[in-house]
């Protein structure tokens, strides 16, 4: 994990995200990691709400902190408590005996060394998605699944290695500038799109229709569906 890892601000916008103080609650998590544990927010099994794998049972492991303060960000990515890869694994192995898919989410997971993890995950058999915001590649963690939400307005620059090797993208949506950013994503990386209305702002839900069927080859619409199912 990068010692000189920059916290980037929330554009200036007033702060709406769940977690009251994003850059202290990163500072603490990359504080916590020098204990050779990984800090984690929770371990919970439920179904992927989101994108091309929404449905499916899985396990998620949240990790504590992130380099960017979105506004809209509805985590709270506050360190909750330390596991190490051992532990981890064990406890995913005990909460769904039968799950084959893990999914590491955050705040942002790729600011800590999954290294070990990923290894010990794949050698017992799971399949491993990882949701982040694309400005850090992590492409010796062998991830099965990446799914991007690339965060430029709040500061973050997407790695061009996402362009080639992402699953899917998925653009969280409030008004025509976000549209835009999209499309010119969707047009330059080629790769499965979704657009995902801003949770905190309804009027984006009709925008995002709109604009899948008006480019119906470019983009398919991502409710989350977890939210409308009231679990987690």
């Amino acid at each position: 994990m990068s010692s000189a890892l920059v916290i980037h601000p929330h554009n200036g916008r007033p702060y709406q995200g769940a977690t009251p103080d994003p850059a202290g609650a990163t500072r603490d998590a990359m504080a916590a990691a020098k204990s050779g544990a990984l800090p984690l927010v929770e371990i919970f099994y439920s179904l992927q709400g989101e994108g091309l794998r929404t449905g499916q049972a899985t396990v998620f492991v949240r990790f504590a902190g992130c380099n960017l303060a979105c506004e809209f960000c509805d985590t709270d990515f506050r360190v909750q408590r330390l596991g190490t890869p051992e532990e981890i694994a064990d406890e995913i192995a005990e909460l769904a005996p039968d799950c084959r898919w893990v999914c590491f989410t955050g705040g942002e997971p790729t600011i800590q060394d999954l290294q070990e993890l990923c290894d010990l995950l794949h050698a017992r058999g799971y399949q491993l998605q990882m949701e982040t915001n694309g400005t850090r590649p992590q492409p010796g963690w062998g991830i099965d699944h990446v799914t991007v939400s690339p965060k430029q307005p709040q500061g973050g620059r997407l790695d061009v290695w996402y362009e080639a090797n992402a699953a899917e993208f998925k653009y969280v949506v409030d008004d025509e500038t976000d549209l835009a950013r999209a499309l010119a994503g969707v047009r330059a990386h080629g790769r499965m799109t979704f657009l995902q209305p801003n949770a905190l702002n309804k009027d984006a839900i009709a925008l995002c229709i709109d604009a899948v069927k008006e480019y119906p080859t470019l983009f398919r619409l991502s409710l989350q569906t977890h939210k409308f199912l009231d679990i987690r």
